[in-house]
């Protein structure tokens, strides 16, 4: 019987998932948290609502999640010159340590995923995800 390809992205996602979250819990993060400091790395500060956004979560779970970022001293939350109903989200000097350390566990959980495929197989696979999310959302995978 073949296994029907809603199934193969479960476990392929699962197996990920199973290998990367211990690391992340070993680093004192939850679900969500690392996603939330590879953003701030990447983008630098953002607006909560912004996050969400990029998290693909609704903005209850982002404050949820920012509240227990803030109480660990991974993030700072700031208002908007101008705009006292925004809040803008910093990494602090705590998180941007943690989010080196994630994304060397991240790089490690990668390089064994896909160590048995070509350049070119590692691009066309990049290429077909960012494909299917934009099929499914719309939206380009930044």
């Amino acid at each position: 019987m073949n296994t029907p390809f809603h199934l193969m992205i479960l476990k392929a996602f699962s197996a990920q998932r199973n290998t990367i979250r211990p690391r992340m819990a070993g680093l004192g993060l939850s679900p969500g948290q690392p996603k939330i400091l590879n953003i701030l790395t990447m983008r630098g500060e953002c607006l909560q609502k912004d996050l969400a956004e990029a998290c693909d979560i609704e903005p209850a779970t982002v404050s949820k999640l920012l509240n227990n970022m803030e109480e660990n001293h991974l993030i700072t939350r700031g208002t908007v010159p101008g705009n006292k109903r925004a809040v803008e989200i910093s990494i602090t000097p705590k998180g941007s340590r943690l989010q080196k350390e994630i994304s060397l566990a991240c790089s490690q959980v990668e390089r064994k995923a896909l160590e048995n495929f070509s350049e070119e197989e590692r691009r066309s696979f990049e290429s077909y995800l960012c494909r299917m999310y934009h099929n499914l959302t719309g939206k380009e995978m930044k």
